[in-house]
């Protein structure tokens, strides 16, 4: 079976994945507001501050989920390359990558780079949406559903090409 040609796309535009997370945001605190109005107590005045606070926590770790940077996935027949979602230049290894969720225009991919590389760099996931990359969607679709060959090292195939 032949893999999947090559493709290489820049992820810019997140707005489903914004929408969703605002869709969770407004759930939280729906939630928090719930408990904050069941509880009549005069004592519970420290469990509200509690809660209160945790909204925030919600509200400030969501609003840095929506803060993205544009993130390159590169598929050259054999492997991945992510450029670093963490704002660096250079590209990931990626040792896999896989659908998590495919919604037909919108699809969630977890990655997961080369051990040898940071913590921080060893795997994420990316919210991929058609919007913003149409001419290329097929493409990409094709090769992340796409059936894995054999990763080959380097070395391995820099011989195979010597030896003709």
């Amino acid at each position: 079976m032949q893999s999947a040609s090559t493709v290489q796309v820049t992820i810019r535009r997140f707005g489903v994945w914004n929408a969703a997370l605002g869709l969770l945001v407004a759930t939280a605190m729906s939630v928090v507001a719930g408990w904050l109005l069941a509880w009549h107590e005069e004592s519970a005045a420290w469990s509200r501050a509690a809660l209160l606070a945790l909204a925030l926590v919600i509200l400030c770790g969501v609003i840095g989920l929506a803060r993205r940077q544009p993130i390159a996935l590169r598929w050259d027949g054999l492997r991945w390359y992510v450029t670093d979602p963490h704002g660096g230049l250079r590209d990931c290894g990626v040792s896999e990558m896989r659908v998590m969720l495919d919604l037909g225009g919108w699809m969630l991919l977890m990655y997961q780079a080369d051990a040898a590389l940071p913590r921080r760099w060893q795997g994420g996931w990316i919210p991929v949406q058609r919007r913003g990359i149409e001419d290329r969607w097929q493409s990409l679709r094709v090769a992340v559903h796409s059936r894995r060959t054999e990763a080959v090292a380097p070395a391995a195939l820099d011989r195979q090409i010597q030896s003709g």
